[in-house]
């Protein structure tokens, strides 16, 4: 047979879907370019069930609500307690600088400076007889807690309320301050002449046992601080990390609702001459304190009528308190800083309180 009459074999036309099938087997898998198919005859689109979507069910909602709120429970109160602890931290740290200041006061004179300062009195007047300056313990360290500008500017020539120190003495110093303190920078006393501003202070020192108003230059149970008062460690009988030194108070005592708050604030300036305020004794509401109450505080009296100061239970603007719960700092003798509980044991307060009584303390 002739070459020209030879024929070329024909090759069979593959359909349309076949070679797209072909071409896309490359990429596709099988299952899914038959799902296109389907899906392109019913006239939708195929899900992709590579990437599900979907949102949280109420179930799951709830679940994770009671997750956070069980976390918040648990925090909450913890970050408040931290928070206590940092305050409380503080408040030591306070009280631990005035300790070591009035240290280095004694090392300078040899002797810790007197309560407050009273001109042209006998030890045995009380407080109706003072005269000026007045100016108290935390007035005379202020150069010991890098103060020294304030120092300087304060005239103690001069009687504290003179108008020479009317700025300085109501000024606020952040060491004289628990950061716990509801009180203001400064408040007001009433005096003969008006009232006069005072810087705020947290803290006072330990006269002894005695009243503040009939006694303040002669405690029969003497502390270390009272007025006129220059008491070097010698006389500390009792031991200085047994004796108290200075201690907090709060400003402001609530007794109840359906009582007036007792204002006790207490000042780092001045014994201000003719500051009289009331006592905020319940049993003596007519009883009005000296202005020895403004810069110190004492464990108790026997006259003109018997008085336990316990901390933080009575209310007495002449005592000791705080509000970090269940005690207040006291600053010992030794520069120590000690926490003594609400339950102390009133007689081992009084000890603790006077420097020379030569007798036995225990535990505290």
């Amino acid at each position: 047979m002739a070459a020209a009459d030879r024929q070329s074999p024909t090759l069979p036309v593959l359909p349309a879907y076949n070679l797209q099938l072909h071409a896309g087997s490359l990429e596709n898998s099988p299952m899914d370019l038959k799902l296109s198919r389907r899906s392109a005859v019913c006239g939708r689109t195929a899900p992709d069930r590579r990437n599900p979507s979907r949102g949280f069910t109420v179930l799951e909602l709830l679940v994770c609500l009671g997750i956070i709120g069980v976390l918040l429970s648990l925090l909450i109160p913890a970050i408040s307690r931290a928070h206590r602890s940092a305050r409380r931290a503080q408040c030591q740290n306070n009280l631990k600088q005035l300790n070591l200041a009035l240290g280095m006061y004694h090392d300078l004179h040899e002797t810790f400076p007197p309560g407050y300062v009273s001109r042209d009195v006998r030890p045995d007047d009380a407080a109706p007889a003072e005269t000026g300056s007045g100016f108290a313990w935390g007035s005379m360290i202020l150069g010991l807690l890098e103060q020294g500008a304030m120092a300087s500017g304060i005239d103690f020539h001069v009687d504290a309320t003179d108008p020479a120190n009317f700025g300085l003495a109501s000024s606020f110093i952040t060491t004289f301050l628990c950061p716990t303190a509801m009180a203001g920078p400064a408040f007001e006393v009433e005096l003969d002449w008006g009232p006069f501003l005072l810087g705020t202070s947290s803290y006072v020192g330990m006269y002894g046992f005695g009243s503040l108003a009939e006694q303040p230059g002669a405690p029969p149970g003497p502390g270390i601080l009272y007025r006129n008062s220059y008491v070097p460690i010698s006389k500390v009988r009792d031991g200085c990390s047994n004796t108290i030194l200075l201690g907090e108070r709060v400003g402001r005592y609530i007794t109840s609702p359906d009582r007036a708050p007792i204002d006790a604030e207490a000042t780092w300036v001045a014994a201000v001459p003719g500051a009289f305020r009331p006592a905020g004794l319940a049993d003596h509401p007519d009883y009005w304190e000296g202005p020895a109450s403004l810069v110190l505080g004492t464990a108790g009296q026997d006259a003109p009528f018997p008085v336990q100061v316990r901390p933080n239970v009575d209310t007495y603007i002449g005592g000791f308190s705080s509000h970090h719960g269940g005690g207040f700092h006291a600053g010992m003798a030794d520069t120590s800083v000690r926490f003594l509980y609400d339950g102390i044991d009133f007689t081992t307060f009084r000890r603790l309180a006077q420097r020379d009584d030569r007798e036995p303390i225990g535990d505290f």
